[in-house]
């Protein structure tokens, strides 16, 4: 069976991270998402890929070439512009087989949603298979009307709450018939355009049936979605391993399931608890504290007396004495020394995050920073809890922020006017100090 794989969207609902760059090249545990993607649908038997990338497409051509080294057959259609899936899929039309899968590349599932759709195919001839599973959001996907004896009646994007046919969505995978390009054009160019040629068909008697897939399921829409895909990674796929060419230091705690690569360093009394993946060349500094599902990239620093909690850090990032809970940091960052990232809320709600013009509740109850590559933070900031740092910024040194910070910005707090008074109250009898001292700041 064939597979096309779609990764030409721009992805700006996970803004600020990867801004320029195809999100399904956001490395978790070392590889990219579009990675995991491929090498799952190849553990369920599929060898021929047809990869549709955008006009900043080229990390991926460049990561995969023809797929020999991944063991499979890989070629690449271009969209020029991002219009949707459908569109996407048309660009690929040239390569495809007469039935196909279709797969959107930042999609993680397991094996089974891929066996399941083609032996339903194989054993019904339906023209289409959709992959349905149950959700609770259901104003972020595709969801379906079924019946009792396996089709589909309908199918309805991103439906208001209230208005769902039910709380299947459809997800990846996909699988096609080329009957279906003759309906893309005759349905306007939409964000819901791939949906509306699928109900179009199945408005004309076409045969779409449907089966349930309850394994695990996540799609990287919004930043946070990382920290599923992370945690179900590190779970099923890490292996522990402590490479022979990493140098740890007797007095460093190396506790449950950890990965540490070739060339890193684990200095004096550091301790990483697992489940924790160390890449390549990495450096845990003296009494460093690394846990708790966290991903370090390669070449960071996470310096004395950090701790680094259900985080994902990218390549070449730099600590000392911080506390990074919960939390998204793109590559080449750096914070200076007592800089921390708030993860809870006062009121232990939900921590809110802004997305274009809407405030998007998360569903989680700890979130710490979502920030770009190549930002700056100053000694004793504060960033709180959600916020959203745009690639090249800083934040100077005390700073407390509560908002997100756009791209190519600085927020310096400004000096106070600090009053120099008589030193009368740290001498003689403490109590006496105290009363002259409240007496004068009332």
């Amino acid at each position: 069976m064939q597979a096309v794989v779609l990764a030409g969207g721009e992805g700006k609902r996970i803004y600020p991270l990867f801004a320029g760059r195809p999100k399904p090249m956001f490395k978790i545990i070392g590889k990219p998402i579009i990675e995991w993607t491929i090498l799952n649908a190849k553990n369920a038997g599929i060898n021929d890929f047809v990869i549709v990338i955008g006009k900043n497409g080229e990390e991926i051509k460049n990561h995969f070439e023809n797929g020999k080294k991944f063991g499979v057959k890989i070629k690449y259609a271009l969209q020029e512009e991002p219009l949707g899936m459908a569109n996407a899929l048309q660009s690929a039309e040239e390569f495809l087989d007469e039935h196909f899968l279709v797969i959107n590349a930042d999609d993680v599932i397991e094996k089974e949603a891929y066996e399941l759709t083609i032996n339903e195919f194989e054993e019904t001839g339906a023209d289409i298979i959709l992959c349905a599973r149950e959700v609770e959001e259901t104003w972020k996907y595709g969801i379906l009307g079924l019946d009792e004896n396996g089709f589909v009646k309908r199918i309805i994007e991103k439906p208001k709450k209230g208005e769902e046919p039910s709380n299947y969505a459809v997800i990846s995978p996909y699988l096609m018939t080329k009957e279906i390009f003759e309906y893309y054009k005759k349905i306007q160019v939409s964000d819901h355009q791939y949906e509306d040629a699928i109900q179009a068909f199945i408005d004309d008697h076409g045969k779409v049936r449907y089966v349930i897939y309850n394994g695990f399921f996540s799609s990287f829409k919004f930043p946070w979605d990382l920290f599923r895909i992370n945690k179900f990674l590190m779970d099923n796929f890490m292996e522990p391993k402590i490479s022979e060419e990493a140098k740890i230091t007797e007095s460093a705690k190396i506790e449950d399931k950890v990965f540490i690569a070739d060339g890193v360093r684990v200095l004096e009394n550091a301790t990483i608890r697992g489940p924790c993946f160390i890449d390549e060349n990495s450096i845990i500094g003296n009494n460093a504290l690394i846990r708790n599902y966290t991903s370090i990239g390669k070449k960071c620093v996470v310096g004395f007396s950090t701790e680094i909690t259900n985080s994902i850090i990218c390549d070449g990032c730099w600590f000392h004495t911080n506390y990074i809970g919960d939390s998204i940091v793109d590559e080449n960052c750096a914070f200076g020394s007592g800089a921390v990232t708030a993860n809870l809320r006062f009121d232990e709600e939900n921590v809110k995050v802004k997305i274009g013009d809407k405030i998007i509740d998360t569903g989680l109850q700890k979130l710490g920073v979502i920030m770009a590559r190549n930002c700056r933070v100053g000694i004793n900031a504060c960033l709180m809890p959600g916020i959203k740092i745009g690639q090249n910024s800083a934040i100077g040194p005390g700073v407390v922020i509560y908002e997100d910070l756009p791209e190519n910005k600085i927020i310096l707090k400004k000096k106070e006017c600090n009053e120099v008074i008589d030193n009368k109250y740290f001498f003689g009898d403490r109590e006496e100090r105290i009363k002259k001292f409240s007496k004068e700041i009332k």
